[in-house]
C-alpha cells in the first residue's frame, strides 16, 4: 500500500500472492504425476496440466493486476477482467465481513453501500495485509459495521439482506443443475446410440 498525492493504493501482499500460486503449481504437478503414476490413460496429463498452467498464469496477471486506489474523489477496483469507478462522496456505510464458503474457507469482503444500504462496490479483500485494509476504512471516514464473521453467505444475507447474490446464498444449486443436465444429456446419448 502507498499513499500517492492525497490518494491511497492497495495492492495484495505479496506473501499471500506467492503462497496461493505455489499451492496451486504444487498441487497441479501432483495431480499431473497422479495421472501419470495411477491407471488413468496419460493423454489426460498435458490437457490437466495445461489447464492448471493457465489457471495459474491467470492467476498471476490477477496477484499483478489486482487493486485498490481511493481517491479524493473516487473509490476504483481493478481485478483481472474488471475496473470498478464509484463516487467516494456516494459511500456512506461500510460492511466489512468474512463470509465462509462451502470449502470451509473464509472470503473477506468490503461492502461499500449507499445512503439506501444498497451495494455501490464490493471489494474482495483476501489477499490485502489486514493493516492495509484497517487504514482503507479508516481513510475512507465513515461507520464500518464489522470485521463479522458469517458461516455462509446465506447467513450474511440474513443481517444484510441483497448484499450478495443469489449464486452466493445457494452455491449447490448451480453444481447440482449442471450435473443433472449432464446426466440426462448422457442418459440421451445412450438412449439415442441403443437404438
Amino acid at each position: 500500500m502507498r499513499d500517492v498525492q492525497g490518494s491511497l493504493e492497495l495492492r495484495p501482499g505479496s506473501r499471500t500472492g506467492l503462497i496461493m500460486l505455489t499451492a496451486a503449481a504444487v498441487s497441479g504437478v501432483g495431480i499431473v504425476a497422479a495421472i501419470l503414476v495411477g491407471d488413468a490413460p496419460t493423454v489426460f496429463a498435458p490437457i490437466v496440466g495445461g489447464v492448471w498452467a493457465v489457471l495459474i498464469a491467470l492467476g498471476t496477471v490477477a496477484f499483478l493486476t489486482s487493486s485498490v486506489t481511493l481517491t479524493p474523489h473516487e473509490v476504483v477496483v481493478r481485478g483481472l477482467f474488471i475496473r470498478q469507478r464509484r463516487s467516494r462522496s456516494g459511500v456512506v456505510r461500510v460492511v466489512r465481513a468474512t463470509i465462509h464458503l462451502p470449502n470451509g474457507v473464509g472470503s473477506e469482503s468490503l461492502f461499500l453501500l449507499d445512503a439506501h444500504g444498497q451495494s455501490l462496490i464490493r471489494v474482495n479483500v483476501g489477499g490485502y495485509k489486514r493493516e492495509d485494509v484497517d487504514r482503507l476504512v479508516e481513510a475512507l471516514g465513515v461507520p464500518c459495521d464489522g470485521p463479522n464473521y458469517f458461516a455462509s453467505a446465506k447467513e450474511f444475507d440474513k443481517t444484510y439482506p441483497g448484499l450478495v447474490s443469489r449464486v452466493e446464498r445457494h452455491p449447490y444449486r448451480i453444481p447440482l443443475a449442471i450435473a443433472g443436465f449432464v446426466a440426462i444429456a448422457v442418459v440421451i446419448v445412450l438412449l439415442a446410440t441403443a437404438s
